[in-house]
Order: C-alpha cells, then structure tokens, then sequence
C-alpha cells in the first residue's frame, strides 16, 4: 500500500516539507505545503490524527516512525505520502534489574536513538559504595555492584548528544541480599557476621542474636561419630599418623572421613584413620570449620580468615588457592549460618 502510495505521489502537484528535520516527541512539527493549486487539503499524520489547514503544525506524543499523507481537493490521485521519524524526547538510560541488591552484578545503559550517528559521549558518576566492573566509565554501558544494603544511591550520567550536554540522574533503592553468612567470634568475645553473596563476601558486620547459638554448637576439641567420642588427646595418643603432634583444634569431615586438625605446626588434613598427612598452611594459628554442606573448609590466621574446598582426593593432595575473607588476627570460632537472611 505504501509502495502505491510513494508511486502514485506527484510532487510537480502535490508535495509538502516539515521542519525541524529531526524532531521529537513533545516538539512542534511544522508542515509545509508545498503543491501547486489547490482548495482544499487533507492531512493524515499517521497516529490516528488529521487537520484540514493549508500549512499545519503537529505535535507527537511518542517515538516512531509514521507515514504523513496529504491528500489536494479531495482526489485520491493528487496523494502524496512521506515517512517521518520522531525521535525521543530526552536522551536517558535504563537498568538491568527492578530491584537492585548489594553485591549483586547490575548494569546501567544508555539509551539513545541516534540513526544519524551523531557524536556521543558518556561520563558516569557514582557514589564511593559502588564498585565499578567496567574497565571505564566512558562508556555506554556501566556495570557495577553495590557494597552496603538499604542505601538510596544516585547513578548519573552526563551525556553529550551531537555538541549538547544532558545531565541525567536517577535514585535507586539498594536492598539486602538474602545469603549464608559466615558467623566469627573474637578474643574479646564479640560476635560478628559476613555473608557470603556468590563469589563476593561482604564487609564485616555486628553479629545476630541468633549467632550466639551457632557459635555454641561449634565443638572443635570433641567430635562425636559413629557413637563414638574423638578428642584431641585420643587423636595423638590413637592415630599412629597424630603421634607426638599437639592439637589445638579439630574437625572431621565424616561424608569424606577427613580429618582437618589445627596444630602447634600450622592447619592439616588426614584420612580418618591418620593417614597422608598434608599441611594446608603453616600460618593457621586459630579456630577452624568444616561445612560439608557448602563444601568449604575455614580456618583463622594473624592475617585474617581463610576459606577453601574440602579436600576430596584420597592422597590429601588439593590445588585449590584459599580465599581471604577479611584481615582479623583475633578470631577464635568459627560457624557458617546457611540460612538466608
């Protein structure tokens, strides 16, 4: 139909323009009649709105692309029929996500409609609780995470469209991730919580009252198995493999039966019955835990605390690298909440 249209369009007789030659919606369209002769005239602007003046102005209310028909004293044949692109109001960005939680991955983008290819430029601008993951932020794309919950943050941009600076800005609620945290007490007796948000582990935070309980079930210098009570004593004086060692802590993994014990001479791992005997770090000098259920295994240090998977190979053999979660030289238990809240 289109086709016939623009075939059928005789621009000596029946012609028009429109000013500005990129507008937007909101803007006032001007269209100029450009046809020979004439009494009356017909406009179609394509968004189910017409008018009957010679030289007629229009506004948009939303982007697109919209066939303009302007039809000369009623004739089907003195048609013409020409396409118009309203383009945004105003230069913006979208987010990726409705609801934005710490330390989870959110990206922001601009968007703009620029089929001329007009010159672009980004600037972004957040706040010091944002941690940047783009490699700049110039430009279109900005992904970040975000290191504190139930924040109100700003994400702006400045961005320069073709010579003009638009300066956008947008607030964000930052909600709480519901994750398993890890649960330390100190050498002064304060309890205190990280949670453990995918490969991220947040800053470190006042404990719950519900820690305390966790913490009280975590018995690392008596391990009850198969109806059977292992302490520290019975582990050097029973196990050929623990003879003359001193053990400060202990806990066994008993799906694997490893046994993970803290000595004088740093943090080890052993079949159960002593067996292949590996040091997993001479530095270990506090409080260990082993979560079978998050396959991870958590040790202190003076440098802080360390995480790693539990060792599965029957040779006590492992090449995973531990992970650091903080820098506390004080810590002296250990448990891992893996409810999520």
């Amino acid at each position: 139909m289109l086709a016939a249209l623009f075939a059928g369009c005789k621009p000596v007789e029946v012609d028009f323009s429109y000013s500005p030659k990129e507008p937007r919606a909101g803007e006032i369209v001007s269209f100029s009649n450009l046809s020979t002769g004439g009494e009356s005239w017909l406009w179609n602007f394509g968004d189910n709105s017409t008018n009957l003046s010679k030289n007629p102005n229009h506004i948009y209310k939303k982007p697109g692309t919209y066939v303009v028909t302007l039809m000369v004293d009623s004739a089907k044949y003195k048609t013409c029929a020409k396409e118009i692109t309203i383009y945004d109001t105003v230069p913006t960005y979208v987010c990726s996500t409705d609801s934005i939680l710490h330390y989870q991955d959110v990206t922001f983008k601009a968007n703009v409609y620029n089929p001329f290819n007009h010159s672009l430029t980004y600037e972004w601008t957040v706040s010091d609780n944002c941690e940047v993951l783009s490699s700049t932020t110039t430009g279109k794309e900005l992904k970040v995470y975000f290191k504190s919950p139930a924040t109100e943050e700003s994400v702006k941009l400045l961005l320069t469209f073709n010579g003009v600076e638009h300066h956008i800005s947008k607030t964000f609620t930052v909600h709480l991730t519901q994750a398993p945290a890890i649960i330390m007490q100190r050498a002064d007796n304060s309890i205190i919580r990280q949670r453990m948000i995918k490969d991220r582990i947040e800053e470190v935070r006042p404990g719950l009252a519900e820690d305390n309980a966790l913490l009280a079930a975590t018995n690392d210098t008596t391990v009850n198995f198969n109806g059977k009570q292992f302490t520290a004593s019975q582990l050097d004086e029973d196990i050929a493999g623990f003879a003359g060692m001193t053990i400060l802590h202990m806990q066994l993994d008993a799906m694997a039966q490893k046994w993970y014990i803290h000595t004088t001479e740093g943090l080890w791992v052993a079949n159960f019955d002593g067996s292949n005997l590996v040091l997993i770090d001479s530095a270990a000098t506090g409080a260990l835990h082993v979560d079978t259920y998050r396959n991870r295994l958590y040790w202190a240090t003076n440098n802080g605390l360390y995480s790693m998977p539990l060792v599965k190979s029957k040779n006590n053999q492992f090449t995973s690298k531990a992970t650091q979660y903080n820098t506390l030289n004080d810590i002296v238990l250990i448990a891992v909440d893996n409810n999520l809240r």
